[in-house]
């Protein structure tokens, strides 16, 4: 009986180090999507895993790759189209990689139904000149012109058989009348021609002609020959596409505004998305002269040369003269020591470096709370940052430059280490440095910043030229320029159809003079045939780029953590040798660095949660790999929750389910901590601090879930119960995350379903109240002044009958909340973008309009005749074809015809 029981604890024992043996693995599956476009098949589709670009659909829309990842992790599965006349929304969805049976391979399936709106655009020209303001009739519906372009967007689902009755008339010129077909992305041309003026001619007496006598001829001289003339080259006509963009530390963004001249006549301005097609009538032997101008910008004046010759594109970069902030978060700092009490301390330090940063103009504060909030929404933690980065994600809107750190306590003080990242996924700074007491942090605050900014990648443009010097717009007050820094000259480049790829180094510049906003630089070396130009774009080198050039040989370093059998390769280690910092391991533990060989050398490798490694070391051959092992510092986890039986994951690893009374072991730092019971809860996610030997959610302080309302009442507004929505709406408890957005919800309800506007004042304003909103409220809750002004207009409305000076103030009211909204307009959420902007500026409008008429005031006419003007200034092209907004705008120009009658 004894072996039998020696026997199954053996055979346990075996199985629980194979499975621990197995979790710190990667797993391969096979990810299959399938993708459709407008119900057809729809190749060269980018399939994206986490933000990263796996491959493209072939031409049955079908894509298959076998992939590895860590089991338990959340994977986020994105496909992306661009096709000429689509506006076409990218397609999303996830799932949690399972553990998978010993030598199979798993296979996860999804379908991806694209959805997408078409477009043409009508461009309506004389002689290739563009005409605005013509009008347009689409299928007997009028209301739409040309821009200053001579161009009209029309977005449709589809098109009749038959084709579009398009009508365009202009006054001064012949009326086009015809059927159309058009297919998605087609620029249909219409040609217009002036009408011919129509001369009288009078007829006038003739004078008597006099005769003369017929003198004796005499033979006329032959005349020399005339040489002939060459024929002219024949005019044609092309189309040519202006791109204006501006680049800044990995992002492209469009340049609206640009004008556009060609031989110094002006075409038109390029558009929000820096783009301008024109047609150009010319001949193919002589070419024609383009303009760009950009006030504002580097350069402001930027031409080149044109031909008749087809389609062509010219692409052209412009920068800010002043260069825009780069956006910092601290995103914290860890304790590294779990006997210690390091929360005071931790403080102290962010609070110090944010004090020391933010003075300088060149960067802006990202608060810790809004960098966590939106890593957290783009599924984005440290690891990511540190070895993917963020370029390619949404969180690029929000932050470049993250950091980061940790301190250790010893008998000596303390050691604070701090890390730099930026956007692209490098780590470009890492420091340590020793403080005996805590009345020194803020001394120290101030060396890690200015190594910050010694080492930060700044971008800049060239703005004058001096003989054999070229000045940046950069300088030595906000930028710390100083004599000797060097910097890469940087040259765009494209491929064969005038497209931007990215940008190249063609040489090196040194400075040699600084102003407070300026600096002055000479060239070190310039690849052959390259020339620097005023709007170049340049990049400061820093310390480790110079270090590697000058030093030939390196050793690979390869970082391995944790313990016996789970040690894998490990990321984020920093590597300081002769106490400066050479670089950081990557995703596989690895890191190139430079070194001299055979000399003795001083090694410390830092990470937080490990313990530090620090030794002597020398490196006899080059590009020798060494290996170095660390300890990790691991905290006790223990957690139970109401209702229990949930899913806990770490980092996206599930590690159990609640209650886990014994506790699971997590590795220090900061940690995303997630709970999930499914069914009516809301999951529980927080970014957790583990810094100490047991941290312990049991007892009163397990968590508690919450009941996901927001859920709860969309399905009831789905199902058409709109007293169950309001219901689950009114439930929302105030510690809820979904707070505001659910009363905000509540509000619309009240107002659109039950025509209850003073429920939907009062919620509107409840939640625009909230101490937490009103740090972030132009932001976040732009859109909700827009509603809140519509209900004040909606209840000054009802009153306008019963109480004139309640509906007064109601309507005053009104007008204060939505010029809040129009002042924050950019700050709108992108969906139903067009409707908000419309319903800002007509109720707005509408509102000026009843308050003139309940109060007679003279002065509000002309407010109102401007608000009249402004909302139909600034009418969102992409609802001009929508019937609902016809009939508003109708009933607007009937509005202001009256007040123009009034003035």
């Amino acid at each position: 009986m004894v072996k039998q029981i020696i026997r199954l604890i053996f055979i346990l024992l075996s199985f629980f180090l194979i499975f621990a043996c197995e979790t710190g693995k990667k797993a391969e599956f096979e990810l299959q999507v399938e993708v459709t476009l407008d119900g057809k098949f729809a190749s060269d589709a980018k399939v994206l895993i986490d933000g990263d670009e796996l491959g493209m659909t072939d031409n049955s829309g079908y894509f298959s790759k076998k992939i590895k990842k860590q089991p338990g992790s959340e994977i986020q599965v994105s496909v992306h189209k661009e096709a000429r006349g689509y506006d076409i929304e990218p397609w999303k969805d996830s799932f949690v990689l399972k553990l998978p049976k010993d030598g199979v391979v798993d296979t996860y399936k999804f379908r991806a139904a694209l959805k997408s709106a078409k477009y043409f655009t009508i461009f309506v020209s004389e002689d290739g000149s563009p005409i605005d303001s013509a009008s347009i009739r689409i299928d007997q519906k009028p209301g739409a012109k040309t821009d200053e372009n001579g161009e009209y967007v029309y977005n449709y689902q589809s098109l009749p058989e038959k084709g579009l009755d398009l009508k365009i008339s202009k006054n001064g010129f012949s009326s086009w009348h015809r059927k159309v077909k058009a297919k998605p992305g087609q620029i249909l041309e219409v040609p217009l021609s002036r009408k011919e003026a129509v001369v009288v001619v009078k007829p006038v007496k003739e004078a008597p002609v006099e005769v003369t006598p017929i003198e004796k001829a005499t033979p006329a001289k032959t005349p020399p020959p005339v040489k002939a003339k060459p024929p002219k080259s024949k005019r044609i006509r092309s189309t040519v596409s202006v791109v204006t963009r501006t680049y800044s530390y990995g992002i492209s963004k469009p340049v609206s505004g640009v004008i556009v001249q060609v031989n110094g006549k002006q075409i038109g301005k390029t558009n929000s998305k820096g783009a301008l097609t024109f047609k150009y009538k010319g001949r193919i032997d002589k070419e024609a002269k383009l303009t760009l101008l950009a006030p504002g910008y580097i350069p402001a004046r930027r031409e080149t040369s044109i031909a008749a010759k087809g389609k062509q594109t010219i692409h052209r970069f412009f920068y800010p003269e002043k260069p825009k902030p780069i956006k910092v978060g601290i995103y914290g700092y860890v304790n590294n020591s779990p006997e210690e009490d390091m929360s005071e301390v931790l403080n102290r330090i962010e609070e110090a470096i944010s004090n020391n940063m933010f003075i300088y103009s060149s960067f802006s504060e990202v608060t810790k709370a809004m960098l966590r909030d939106k890593m957290m929404q783009t599924s984005i933690d440290m690891e990511t940052a540190s070895t993917k980065g963020w370029q390619k994600t949404r969180l690029m809107r929000t932050v470049d430059m993250i950091i980061s750190g940790s301190v250790t306590k010893d008998d000596s003080g303390m050691t604070i280490e701090t890390t730099v990242n930026t956007a692209n996924g490098n780590i470009i700074l890492s420091q340590i440095n020793k403080v005996r007491k805590k009345k020194n942090i803020k001394n120290t605050a101030k060396l890690i910043v200015k190594n910050i900014i010694d080492q930060f990648p700044f971008e800049g443009t060239i703005d004058a030229i001096e003989e054999d010097r070229y000045r940046l717009n950069l300088g030595k007050l906000d930028y710390k320029i100083r004599r000797g820094n060097e910097f890469s000259y940087m040259i765009a480049t494209s491929n064969s159809s005038g497209k931007f790829t990215g940008f190249r180094e063609a040489g090196t510049l040194k400075v040699n003079d600084t102003e407070d906003a300026k600096s002055w630089v000479k060239i070190v070396a310039v690849n052959e045939g390259d020339e620097i130009k005023i709007g170049d774009r340049i990049v400061r080198r820093r310390y480790l780029e110079e270090e590697k050039t000058a030093t030939k040989d390196s050793f690979t370093l390869l970082a391995i953590g944790g313990l016996e059998p789970d040690a894998q390769p490990l990321w984020g280690v920093n590597v300081y040798i002769n106490n400066t910092w050479v670089g950081t391991t990557g995703s596989n533990g690895k890191v190139s660095v430079p070194v001299r060989l055979y000399e003795e050398h001083d090694i410390l490798l830092s990470r937080h949660g490990y313990k530090p490694v620090n030794e002597m070391f020398s490196v006899e051959k080059n590009k020798e790999v060494k290996e170095f092992a660390l300890d990790v510092s691991s905290a006790l986890f223990k957690v139970d929750s109401v209702p229990s039986g949930a899913v806990v994951f770490i980092d996206g690893v599930e590690i159990g389910t609640t209650p886990m009374l014994d506790g699971k072991l997590v590795n220090f730092g900061f940690r995303k901590v997630k709970l999930s019971v499914g069914g009516e809860y809301r999951d529980w996610e927080k970014i957790m601090e583990f810094n100490k030997p047991e941290l312990d959610r049991l007892d009163g302080n397990k968590i508690v879930f919450l009941k996901d309302y927001m859920k709860i009442g969309k399905m009831a507004e789905q199902n058409g119960s709109i007293d169950a929505a309001i219901q689950a709406y009114k439930n929302t408890e105030r510690q809820s995350p979904d707070y505001s957005k659910a009363h905000c919800r509540l509000a619309q309800l009240y107002m659109d379903e039950k025509k209850d506007y003073d429920q939907a004042v009062r919620e509107f304003e409840n939640v625009l109240s909230l101490p937490e909103n009103r740090q972030i409220i132009y932001k976040q809750f732009a859109v909700t002044y827009t509603n809140l002004g519509h209900a004040y207009y909606e209840k000054g409305n009802q009153l306008v009958q019963k109480d004139k000076r309640a509906a007064a103030g109601n309507f005053a009211k009104a007008i204060e909340k939505l010029r809040v909204a129009k002042q924050n307009i950019r700050f709108f959420p992108n969906l139903q973008f067009d409707e908000a902007v419309h319903d800002t500026y007509y109720y707005r409008a509408i509102s000026f309009h009843k308050l003139y008429l309940i109060t007679k005031k003279g002065s509000l006419l002309p407010k109102a005749d401007r608000a009249w003007k402004e909302y139909f200034d600034f009418f969102p092209k992409n609802l001009e074809g929508k019937s609902a907004f016809i009939r508003i705008r109708n009933s607007a120009e009937k509005h202001r015809r009256q007040i123009k009658d009034l003035i």
